[in-house]
């Protein structure tokens, strides 16, 4: 998996990444820690749609079920 990292200035660092399944993910970790999880628009991929912002817990919540550890 190939994942695109790119500095946001006074913002934090967006990841980006493709699925096998062709969708394309965003998630921004903010300077003050919080994280963004954003799916991209296939037909155009200035366009991006907010599934959820995320605490820290939440966080570790969510890795734990994508991952199997629950």
């Amino acid at each position: 998996m190939n994942i695109r990292e790119c500095p946001l200035p006074g913002i934090g660092v967006k990841y980006q990444f493709d699925t096998k399944g062709g969708n394309q993910l965003v998630i921004i970790v903010h300077e003050d820690g919080r994280r963004e999880l954003f799916s991209v628009d296939p037909q155009d991929n200035e366009e991006l749609t907010l599934i959820a912002e995320l605490e820290d817990d939440e966080c570790v919540t969510l890795s734990g079920l994508i991952g199997g550890w629950s």
